[in-house]
C-alpha cells in the first residue's frame, strides 16, 4: 500500500518491502536488475560516401524551384548589361547622400530631444501654453461665406 500525496515520506510499507524482508530475495532482486541492463548484440555498417551507380544524384532528393519573383529576377540580370564603373561610382554617392540624410535627420532628432530633457520642469508648461496662442488666431480671421 502506497500512501497518496505531495510528501516524499513513507508512511506504511509497500508489497515490495514485505517480499523484500526475505534473506533470499536480495539475492533475486540483483538478478532482476542484471537481467534489465541486457542490451542486444551491436552492429557495424558502412556508409558508402560516393555511389557509383548516379553519381550525380544530389543530397536533397526533393530538388526545388526558387519562387517566380526570383527565377524573374535571375532572368533580368541574365539578360541585362552588367553596370559601369561611372554607374557604380554614381550609386555609390547616391546611397551615401542617403546615409548622410538619414544621420542628419537622427541627429536633429536627437537634439530636439535633448533640449525637452533639459529644460526646467516650469518652461515645458509654457510651450503648452503657446499651442493654445494659435488657435486665438484662427478665431480672429473672418469666416468666408
Amino acid at each position: 500500500m502506497r500512501s497518496m500525496g505531495c510528501s516524499s515520506s513513507k508512511t506504511s510499507a509497500t508489497v515490495e518491502d514485505t517480499h523484500s524482508s526475505k534473506p533470499g530475495s536480495a539475492k533475486s532482486s540483483e538478478t532482476r536488475m542484471d537481467a534489465k541492463k541486457e542490451y542486444p548484440a551491436s552492429e557495424a555498417f558502412t556508409i558508402p560516401l560516393e555511389s557509383d551507380d548516379n553519381p550525380e544524384m544530389p543530397l536533397n532528393e526533393t530538388v526545388r524551384q526558387p519562387p517566380k519573383r526570383i527565377q524573374q529576377l535571375m532572368q533580368e540580370a541574365a539578360s541585362s548589361e552588367p553596370l559601369t564603373l561611372e554607374e557604380l561610382e554614381e550609386k555609390q554617392l547616391k546611397a551615401e547622400q542617403r546615409r548622410q540624410e538619414l544621420m542628419q535627420h537622427k541627429l536633429e532628432i536627437i537634439q530636439k530631444n535633448a533640449q525637452m530633457l533639459m529644460r526646467p520642469h516650469g518652461e515645458r508648461e509654457t510651450a503648452g501654453e503657446g499651442e493654445g496662442d494659435r488657435n486665438e488666431d484662427e478665431e480672429e480671421q473672418p469666416e468666408k461665406v
